[in-house]
């Protein structure tokens, strides 16, 4: 076992630094959002993000953030925004959800938040659901009396 490192100017997060911690999550309906990296703007500067937790040193200040995933049609899924105050010394948690469904916004602020889109995508399973027990349906009425 190795004794801890001492603390050298080296080692150290600057004086008053401050902390954004941005927690990044997908609904399971949205397990195909798995292979896409989200993007992350603060103040118009980009970075790559990750799913999960992003712990972001920052210089003390007020930020603007966007959160959204890059995509083809449309360009972006789930932007959300918000302005955040980071204080010297402090860690700011924020939640990002992306939308179950891709033309819904994000939710970006303090967790919980709300899963946008759920609603569409309840929708748009009972129809493909009632679709399917349609046909089934009309297949075995055709073969029974057909």
């Amino acid at each position: 076992m190795h004794p801890p490192m001492p603390h050298t100017p080296w080692n150290q997060p600057p004086p008053g630094q401050a902390h954004l911690v941005l927690d990044v999550k997908r609904h399971w309906f949205g397990f195909a959002l798995s292979m896409i990296t989200p993007s992350i703007v603060l103040n118009g500067h980009r970075m790559l993000g990750r799913w999960g937790r992003n712990v972001i040193p920052l210089p003390p200040g007020q930020y603007h953030l966007h959160v959204h995933l890059p995509y083809l049609l449309p360009a972006q899924i789930g932007p959300a925004d918000l302005t955040i105050w980071l204080q010297p010394g402090a860690a700011l948690d924020v939640e990002y959800r992306a939308p179950v469904f891709a033309y819904s916004r994000g939710a970006l602020g303090p967790a919980p938040q709300p899963w946008n889109g759920m609603g569409c995508m309840i929708a748009l399973m009972l129809v493909a659901g009632g679709t399917l027990a349609f046909v089934v349906i009309a297949v075995i009425l055709a073969i029974v009396f057909g």
